[in-house]
């Protein structure tokens, strides 16, 4: 078992926080001398093992190593030559997935959410489908697989229109055993310190496409391909360095038991909760195994659940979140910049439940006494903002 955070009074309860096991630092230092002394501090071998043990952790032919999340999503969508096109983005997203596609030369055209998932749905999806539509991302909220996904895929086929997977929460999670990243063109990979495993920053592109890994490549070191020395077409300076490899390499062997303890934690929240009249939390359907990058609740209204996290923090040295808001149709560069931001229709779903999200901390250093404590203190705040328990 990991060593795990241990509740002193008062002591301060991080929404999120990234962990490296004792062990796991005296490996990563090991291998960092290694690199430090042979001088091979970028395009060598560590980021092509972790690659290979991505690719093969994922289920896919293919994992190309980048310097970010939205570095990873640029590339997939320069791709597919976005020139003069629009690509549907769920608003209920970190803005990154729809500036992705800016930077890639396209529209991003926002959608609401479905309400059960907080995630893009597929009558959502035909909305905001017009002439112009070139592709749409599908963003798996809080670490669960969009559950409409291959609803999405199978309409995305019939239309000839490509289909992403963001899947910056998402890592280790699966649907009827496949995992996230490996259902659609591509998927795309954060691996900011928040997320369930962490290279501080870094990204990964997931696909099974040969043409798209060969891209990915080139463009990711200004147009150069592996093994080349001329360049043969536009790139930008997206590349992995080996530092970043060493972590990710030493985190991807742990993930599976960072999920376990996530999962852990988020049945004792869930068992708890059921006695919270009020309160909802948003449990995965058959199929569908969940990652807990966040554990989101919903409450009755915003007011309350502003209430709640200032005195959360306030009183109770308890960190909490949200996904996301505002919402990216809402936030003040989207208003006032309509010419590379077109907005269409209305936003219904996600201006009622998401201001109403609160997500309660989960990471591999939560263990049963400090969730039992985020518990009762929740309680507490609810009992005083007259929400039953």
């Amino acid at each position: 078992m990991l060593p795990l955070l241990r509740v002193t009074k008062m002591c301060w309860v991080p929404s999120a926080r990234p962990y490296f096991p004792p062990d796991e630092i005296d490996r990563i230092l090991e291998e960092l001398r290694k690199t430090l002394e042979n001088g091979a501090l970028t395009q060598g071998s560590h980021v092509r093992e972790f690659e290979a043990l991505f690719a093969r952790y994922v289920g896919v032919r293919h994992a190309v190593a980048v310097s970010n999340g939205t570095a990873a999503l640029e590339i997939v969508l320069r791709y597919f030559d976005l020139r003069g096109a629009e690509v549907i983005v769920p608003t209920n997203t970190f803005l990154a997935s729809a500036n992705a596609v800016i930077f890639a030369g396209g529209a991003p055209v926002f959608a609401d959410v479905e309400g059960s998932w907080l995630c893009l749905g597929l009558e959502q999806v035909t909305h905001r489908l017009t002439d112009r539509t070139r592709g749409v991302i599908v963003v798996h909220i809080a670490g669960m697989i969009c559950p409409e996904t291959e609803r999405i895929r199978q309409f995305c086929k019939v239309r000839n229109l490509f289909l992403i997977e963001d899947a910056a929460h998402a890592h280790g999670a699966q649907w009827n055993g496949r995992k996230a990243g490996s259902l659609t063109d591509a998927g795309t990979f954060s691996f900011y310190p928040t997320k369930p495993m962490t290279t501080a920053e870094g990204g990964m592109i997931t696909t099974d496409n040969d043409a798209l890994a060969d891209f990915a490549r080139s463009f990711r070191s200004h147009g150069v391909p592996p093994g080349a020395s001329v360049h043969q077409a536009l790139g930008h300076n997206h590349r992995m360095d080996e530092v970043r490899a060493v972590l990710g390499i030493s985190q991807l062997r742990k993930l599976e038991e960072f999920l376990m303890i996530r999962r852990s934690v988020a049945r004792q929240y869930e068992s708890a909760l059921k006695s919270f009249e009020g309160v909802a939390t948003l449990t995965p359907p058959a199929g569908f195994l969940h990652s807990y990058y966040k554990f989101p609740i919903v409450l009755p209204t915003p007011e309350k659940r502003d209430a709640v996290a200032k005195a959360l923090k306030t009183r109770h040295s308890i960190d909490s979140g949200t996904v996301y808001w505002p919402p990216c149709h809402l936030q003040p560069v989207v208003r006032a910049r309509p010419d590379i931001y077109p907005l269409r229709g209305t936003f219904p779903m996600a201006e009622d439940i998401l201001p109403r999200v609160l997500c309660l901390p989960i990471h591999a250093q939560v263990d049963r006494s400090v969730a039992d404590r985020v518990v009762g203190a929740l309680k507490n705040e609810l009992e005083q903002t007259h929400v039953r328990c």
